[in-house]
């Protein structure tokens, strides 16, 4: 059953106006303040006498609940029918027989007996929900009487709740039964309001501490039309992709609403009422990851920031966790260098590295390696881990996350075993082209000593030789040796091919270590490395030309393995300072401004080009005195590529034997207006710009050097990656590996050590004082000495 269609908007509207199929509901509570059982509370509140509205409840409330108040045990399956009610019927009608399959086992399992005796409607169980107030006689959203109260917010409303809580205690868990709202309980409402009293309140009466708001309200925008059902449970299943966007996506639980509110007071009652920080939602976020999700950094939240790390670190202390993943492999760490919040980030590795030692303004600190490095305890490559976000990151955001830590340890691998492998590629890699050039240089283009046929008649008559002796060239003059040259050759192109299966080879052995999916998403990240290792697949390919004798063949395989072997240039040039930044330049152009301009190119090319074509259609061009390039469409084209490159004088001639001359010039004017002038200086102006972007942000540079730390890196083998870890990294209590850094303390982590020294001075004076009271008080405490132990020198008087 998925949310294709919903008519929510509707159920919302009538909840408004107090209609529906439940408007007995809103004649007692509505949502305009209004209803029976309010007039009665006011009137009670002023005359102090609380018998009219105590009986009121006690008669109507009692007909909407089951079993007068003390609840029923519902199958979850028929909470999720009633759920789907708001959702497309084409959906519904798909799975009907297994919604009365999976209701009729619920209803046997009610019945059904345990060896000890116990009935399983006493034991807990997912499958089945404690409810009070009848799911058929709720409102138009699934809620109850406690939710109009609480929705409301005012004096009147709270004492009412309270009251009818009173009467019915069950009622406190009954939650919002419809697909927009679901899960939501009257704790999730009191949390909202920020009335701590009233969260009190509930706490106090056995609200659930860890009901879930899953509804369609409450779910990340892009999970909304993804939203599955199963009868295994009542919460909703979603997909994994998500970019936790969402106005009221809080994590479900009362705690992480409460956290991402910023409300302590009601943070620290629900932990000491039991709530777990370390739930996890249906995205696997617990409210650490939510914490780090609503992090707001914009101005008008200006002073929010303090108080998320406020709240973290009171989190923190009362044990939640910070090693817990949720469904997309992300730690709080990880989600924050995912989302780019810096600050979080920043504060998160505070929070997690252990200080080694401290001199003046210097600090010498360990950071866990198992979240931060790309490399893993047993050398596999983590494609969650900071590094690995920030480095292939495509939001401005990572860009300027590349420093501090991420910049150290990326200088740390280089030096320890990135560098000189980067080296040896680069001059293994210009070995092999200079070879495969040079192969090519010494290719000849037709057969050098051809076949002579000696065709009738002596041989030996010089008078007549030439007539009776024939040449043929023979088509496997690629295989044969006229020239030393050719034997030169011969070798040079035997080590190209060794070569080439020598990277294919080399590039399924990272395959084999990494996988299909990290190797091309590593080659994605270095498309001149895509582009090498297929030319490394086109000369393996121009062995059949070879052994078939078919040149032309193996003549256009080589065109296209030459092109694709150059640019691997490019790959190299980025870890060189001098011409890394150019190379970022070349690639932002090409993947942004000209593959933006020549959209629109082509959009004015086709179309005058085929204006050109039919104005030439009856034309007096003649192909051998006056030739036209707009006798046919695909020609036109190149046609008006040339003019607008500058080679239009030809071009221009031949108009004259057109059908429409004067209305061609004009047409050509227009032309070179719109798309010499205007397009190609824009494509001009959009490159300068480009150029000036990347010119003036040196970490862009950076970054495409850490792509390449990355990516020889993964080249390497498992093993050498888990030793290589060894060397940069140094043991911890815990087992884990440490990053050591030296950090030159800042004016604010200088002030933020002073004052964690004051409190430790503060704290240690306050325990000595203590300390000296409590002697005081044994030293001036009377002693009662007993006469007999006196007398038998037991105590000296």
């Amino acid at each position: 059953m998925g949310n294709k269609i919903s008519t929510v908007g509707d159920d919302v509207k009538r909840q408004g106006e107090g209609s529906g199929g439940a408007a007995d509901v809103y004649k007692m509570v509505d949502l305009k303040g209004g209803g029976e059982l309010v007039e009665m509370m006011k009137r009670a509140r002023w005359t102090k006498n609380f018998k009219e509205i105590d009986d009121t409840i006690q008669e109507k409330v009692r007909t909407f609940l089951y079993d007068g108040g003390r609840g029923k045990k519902v199958p979850i399956s028929e909470i999720i029918e009633l759920r789907n009610k708001t959702r497309s019927s084409a959906i519904k009608s798909a799975s009907k027989d297994k919604q009365k399959k999976t209701h009729e086992q619920a209803l046997l399992d009610l019945k059904f007996q345990d060896s000890e005796g116990n009935y399983l409607q006493n034991k807990p169980d997912r499958k089945f929900r404690e409810c009070c107030w009848d799911i058929h006689q709720t409102g138009s959203v699934g809620e109850t009487i406690l939710h109009l109260c609480l929705l409301n917010a005012t004096a009147i409303h709270a004492d009412l709740a309270k009251r009818l809580i009173q009467a019915y205690p069950k009622m406190i868990n009954d939650i919002y039964l419809a697909d927009e709202y679901f899960g939501e309980s009257i704790l999730h409402i009191a949390i909202v309001n920020e009335d701590p009293a009233m969260v009190k309140f509930l706490l106090d009466n056995g609200a659930d501490v860890h009901e879930r708001a899953c509804g369609n309200f409450f779910c990340p925008d892009d999970q909304k039309s993804s939203r599955m059902d199963t009868y295994d449970h009542e919460w909703v299943d979603v997909t994994e992709k998500t970019n936790y966007e969402g106005h009221v996506y809080f994590g479900e639980y009362p705690l992480s609403f409460a956290a991402c509110l910023g409300q302590e007071e009601c943070v620290r009652l629900l932990v000491a009422k039991g709530a777990n920080p370390n739930y996890q939602d249906s995205n696997g976020n617990t409210v650490m990851h939510m914490l780090v999700i609503h992090d707001r950094k914009e101005s008008e939240y200006e002073g929010q920031y303090a108080s998320k790390q406020e709240m973290f670190n009171l989190l923190v202390e009362l044990g939640a966790r910070l090693d817990i993943k949720n469904r997309q492999g992300l730690t709080p760490l990880t989600l924050a260098a995912k989302l780019t919040r810096k600050e979080m980030y920043e504060y998160i590795l505070e929070k997690i590295r252990q200080v080694v030692w401290i001199f003046g303004n210097v600090t010498c600190a360990g950071y866990p390696l198992k979240d931060i490095d790309t490399i893993s305890e047993t050398g596999e490559i983590n494609r969650n881990s900071v590094l690995n976000l920030v480095v292939y990151g495509a939001e401005d955001g990572h860009l300027d996350m590349m420093d501090g830590l991420i910049v150290e340890l990326l200088k740390d691998k280089w030096k320890t075993f990135v560098g000189h492998r980067f080296y040896k590629k680069f001059a293994i890699f210009f070995a092999y082209f200079i070879i495969f050039m040079v192969a090519f240089i010494l290719r000849p283009g037709v057969d050098l000593c051809p076949t002579t046929t000696a065709s009738s008649g002596s041989v030996n008559s010089t008078t007549s030789q030439s007539s009776q002796v024939t040449t043929e060239n023979d088509a496997c003059y690629l295989i044969k040796a006229c020239r030393t040259e050719d034997k030169v050759r011969f070798a040079l192109e035997i080590m190209v091919l060794i070569g080439a299966v020598w990277y294919i080879f080399i590039a399924m052995k990272e395959i084999y270590h990494q996988g299909f999916r990290v190797f091309f998403i590593t080659l994605k990240g270095a498309p001149a490395k895509a582009m090498f290792l297929l030319s490394d697949v086109l000369v393996v390919l121009m062995l059949p030309g070879r052994a078939l004798c078919q040149h032309e063949y193996e003549d256009i395989i080589a065109v296209f393995a030459i092109l694709f072997t150059a640019p691997y240039f490019l790959f190299f040039c980025r870890g060189f300072k001098i011409v890394g930044p150019f190379v970022v330049m070349i690639y932002n152009m090409i993947a942004g401004d000209l593959l933006r301009w020549i959209i629109i190119y082509l959009v004015f090319i086709i179309g005058f080009s085929q204006a050109f074509f039919i104005a030439f259609v009856n034309g007096t061009c003649d192909p051998e005195s006056n030739p036209c390039v707009f006798l046919s469409p695909i020609e036109s084209i190149v046609g008006m590529f040339a003019m607008n490159v500058g080679e239009f004088e030809d071009i221009y001639g031949t108009f004259d034997y057109s059908e429409y001359p004067t209305f061609i010039k004009i047409i050509f004017m227009i032309y070179m207006i719109m798309v010499t002038l205007l397009l190609v200086n824009m494509l001009i102006a959009m490159m300068g710009n480009t150029y000036q972007l990347v010119n003036e942000t040196q970490k862009e540079w950076f970054r495409q050097w850490a792509k390449i730390v990355l990516v020889v890196e993964q080249s390497v083998s498992t093993e050498i990656r888990k030793e290589e870890r060894l060397k940069y990294s140094h043991p911890s209590a815990d087992g884990d590996r440490n990053f050591v850094v030296r950090w030159h303390q800042t004016q604010k982590e200088q002030e933020e050590m002073a004052r964690q020294k004051e409190e430790i001075y503060q704290r240690q004076r306050k325990a000595a004082a203590e300390k000296k009271k409590q002697v005081f008080r044994k030293m001036s405490t009377p002693m009662v000495i007993d006469t007999r132990e006196a007398e038998e020198g037991h105590v000296n008087m």
